[in-house]
């Protein structure tokens, strides 16, 4: 399967990126370094906020690109208000506090997936999303119906579902897990709630990352690659590690919350 073996960790990201980007459909959407995706085949809107953008890559592939909060990206206070207060911080606040009060853009995320999974039954989809968009991803996978049509999920950046989740929704995840890839840099207040690398919707990998400004380092600012494209790891065994995921989850998301 020619999308899921031949994209580097580095073009995986890129891809994740054009989440971003203002697509119309008919557009063929291509890489930094010219490899090309597919063609926009749908953009979903709705009003509560949910945003997605579907490619169709080759016969039976379909990419859906979840899109993130856009306030950070573009620096609109009021986006950044709107969307934080909407969903990442009353998502944050139910994971410090471990009371489910799940937002409607999550529900409308899920159904939206299910929707597009169910209405084409032979086609295998490879799910990617950053932030409010990985967000919205773990909660859709965990509430798949039809997880034999997820070939794949990469999602960055977004805080850990996994402690909102009821047990059968903690089931279908684990069903799914080997085929979600779960990235998370540690510095990055964002993503919170990780205490181990079994509590989590997906495969957790933690990247190795620089200190840099707080949206660079939410903004995959601290990703780095090897020559070949690889993302480079955090060694997920050693003390650092643990101690940055202990202090992240208990004191920086107050920061947010002033």
């Amino acid at each position: 399967d020619e999308m899921n073996t031949s994209l580097t960790d580095r073009q995986r990201v890129q891809l994740a990126q054009l989440e971003y980007y203002d697509w119309q459909v008919g557009q063929v959407v291509r890489l930094p370094d010219k490899t090309t995706i597919g063609t926009v085949g749908q953009v979903i809107n709705t009003p509560d906020g949910f945003q997605a953008t579907v490619i169709k890559s080759g016969l039976q592939k379909q990419v859906i690109l979840l899109r993130g909060s856009s306030g950070i990206r573009r620096g609109d206070p009021t986006t950044w208000t709107n969307e934080w207060l909407r969903v990442n911080l009353p998502v944050g606040d139910a994971i410090l506090h471990q009371l489910p009060d799940i937002p409607t853009e999550m529900w409308t995320a899920t159904h939206h997936v299910n929707q597009l999974l169910a209405a084409n039954p032979t086609t295998r989809f490879y799910i990617y999303g950053h932030s409010l968009g990985s967000i919205n991803g773990q909660f859709a996978l965990a509430n798949c119906r039809y997880p034999d049509r997820v070939a794949g999920a990469w999602l960055y950046e977004g805080p850990n579902l996994y402690w909102l989740l009821n047990a059968r929704q903690r089931r279908i995840a684990l069903n799914l897990r080997c085929q979600i890839f779960n990235y998370i840099d540690p510095r990055d207040v964002v993503a919170l709630g990780y205490l181990d690398d079994q509590h989590t919707v997906g495969l957790l990998r933690v990247i190795r990352s620089p200190l840099v400004s707080p949206i660079s380092q939410h903004m995959w600012g601290g990703y780095q690659f090897d020559q070949a494209g690889r993302l480079l790891l955090a060694d997920e065994a050693g003390p650092h590690y643990r101690a940055i995921l202990d202090q992240h989850l208990f004191d920086q998301v107050h920061r947010l919350s002033r």
